[in-house]
């Protein structure tokens, strides 16, 4: 599998108050990117595991009910937090793009890594530069994938006993 970026439908977050492009999911599991354009709710996810990873921009502030505060203000520092926790987003200057891995925390476990593929991976990679011809930056292949050699976030989703 190899999905463009460019290619990506664009659709309003659950709640609407932001848009995302769901890149690949399956039962319990999903991958997408989203724009953060506004300070802004995020979307409830209970009983689901979040891990978000800025791309683009100047970043912004998660502040939780009852939780301390996640700052995203570093590019590719893949961060985690409990969807269930109410979540409302400050943004530290102009719009800023993530991805998101999220899983259902009774099936699924996930991992996000920022590195080069290596051979015996599974799971998905989204590409941070172009890695020859056809694949380009935000590009998401499916793991293994031996002509990609680049920096990547590789997400694996591993099913629990």
């Amino acid at each position: 599998m190899h999905l463009h970026h460019f290619g990506l439908t664009v659709s309003p977050w659950r709640n609407g108050a932001g848009r995302k492009a769901d890149v690949v999911g399956g039962p319990g599991w999903l991958v997408t990117f989203a724009w953060v354009d506004k300070d802004a709710e995020f979307s409830d996810f209970a009983g689901q595991d979040r891990t978000i990873t800025l791309i683009e921009g100047e970043g912004f502030t998660l502040d939780f009910q009852g939780q301390p505060p996640l700052v995203l203000d570093t590019p590719l520092q893949p961060r985690w937090f409990d969807g269930g926790w109410r979540a409302r987003c400050r943004l530290h200057g102009s719009p800023s793009m993530v991805l998101n891995a999220i899983s259902d925390r009774a099936q699924w476990q996930h991992s996000v890594e920022i590195r080069r593929p290596r051979p015996d991976d599974t799971g998905f990679a989204v590409l941070l530069e172009e890695a020859g011809p056809g694949y380009r930056r935000l590009d998401t292949v499916s793991l293994p994938a031996p002509a990609v050699t680049v920096p990547c976030v590789v997400i694996r989703f591993d099913r629990k006993a």
